[in-house]
């Protein structure tokens, strides 16, 4: 991971913040319905890649397919929420680690449980 500054860690914190509350707000898609922003990372300055994750059986590329046919929108209203001279190109990505994670907390539960 990059060492950011705290302007640009604020900058992605605001952008997950921001585009959580659009998903909720502006989503109508019932297909969509409890996709989650895992997490936001920079990549390099014109680029922002944004990590999404649903719990339940849901077709991967098709939700990417979707937030990027939205992409103008949110990012319309990233600007408007935030007055900056430049904000970063959003660009979605599906978090595998997310699942995988989740695994490794039950693993860590079981092993805690029968201790």
């Amino acid at each position: 991971m990059q060492n950011l500054s705290a302007s640009q860690q604020r900058l992605l914190s605001d952008i997950q913040r921001l585009l959580s509350t659009l998903m909720l707000r502006d989503v109508a898609d019932p297909r969509l319905a409890g996709l989650t922003i895992t997490r936001v990372e920079a990549s390099g300055r014109q680029l922002v890649n944004v990590w999404l994750y649903h719990g339940g059986e849901l077709d991967e590329k098709a939700c990417i397919k979707a937030m990027e046919k939205m992409s103008p929108h949110f990012e319309h209203e990233l600007r408007r929420a935030m007055p900056r001279r430049r904000l970063p190109r959003l660009r979605f990505h599906w978090d595998a680690a997310f699942e995988k994670s989740g695994d490794v907390l039950m693993l860590l539960r079981d092993l805690d449980r029968s201790a």
